[in-house]
């Protein structure tokens, strides 16, 4: 079993399969905790492993672990995800995140600069709702049902308020002032219909977000696609992410001029 040390000294479990290029999937969890959509995390993860440890060096990870309600801050979790690649012998690897696996890699692009590529999906780079967000989290830390209206189990819930202490720390962040300090190859993909909502009440809409700030992204030096009628959960479908994640790695990192 593999581990580390996280800044809160518990253990954090991850794997490596492949050899390569180093390809840290933050949303890739190999040890999800009980939720109705546990098996689903765990179809994305093998998925993804499968489709990309043959020519990458790939490391999946169950991140944050137990919950750091306190402690989850972004220099935080740049630290935790810093030192999972210190243990893997990375001085250099790229990196996918997906929502706020997303939000977590712009954190961490713009304070290191070991990343040989970012993959930022399901979240806008550019005009993120970071206030809106942390509404969000509080109101999920308070409900007793998920967005498909069944019971949040409580290993589950035990992990919403460390984002309510994540996103406290964001309200000042501007990611407009940030893009400079980018100089990795960038990738943000988002579903067309991706609207984060809390029951009934619209919180954002992360796909028009992305879709009005699209040229500008380009600028910037960003890859964009919005993907027209996916929402959150159809933008992180295995085979929706797969594709596009391998050929942007394959172009960024071995030099391939076709996809797979």
């Amino acid at each position: 079993m593999a581990i580390v040390r996280a800044h809160d000294g518990e253990d954090v479990y991850y794997e490596v399969h492949g050899d390569g290029p180093v390809v840290l999937l933050g949303s890739a969890d190999p040890r999800p905790p009980d939720h109705p959509l546990r098996e689903e995390v765990l179809r994305s993860c093998r998925t993804l492993i499968d489709g990309l440890a043959d020519r990458y060096r790939v490391v999946v990870m169950s991140y944050p672990g137990r919950p750091k309600p306190q402690t989850l801050t972004p220099d935080n979790v740049t630290e935790d995800l810093l030192t999972i690649a210190d243990a893997v012998d990375a001085e250099e690897f790229a990196w996918w995140g997906y929502s706020w696996g997303g939000v977590a890699g712009l954190q961490l692009a713009v304070r290191t600069d070991r990343l040989t590529a970012l993959a930022m999906t399901g979240f806008p780079p550019l005009g993120g709702p970071y206030a809106a967000m942390l509404r969000y989290a509080g109101l999920l830390a308070e409900v007793d049902v998920d967005a498909m209206g069944a019971p949040i189990p409580p290993a589950a819930r035990e992990q919403l308020p460390q984002f309510v202490t994540y996103y406290e720390a964001l309200q000042g962040f501007d990611d407009r002032a940030a893009q400079p300090i980018l100089t990795c190859p960038r990738m943000c993909f988002v579903g067309g219909a991706d609207e984060i909502t809390a029951g009934s009440e619209p919180i954002a809409h992360l796909g028009t977000t992305v879709a009005e700030r699209r040229e500008e992204l380009i600028d910037f030096g960003w890859e964009v696609e919005v993907i027209a009628g996916l929402d959150h959960f159809g933008a992180a479908e295995p085979e929706v992410v797969l594709p596009r994640l391998g050929a942007f790695l394959d172009r960024h990192l071995l030099g391939a001029t076709s996809p797979r």
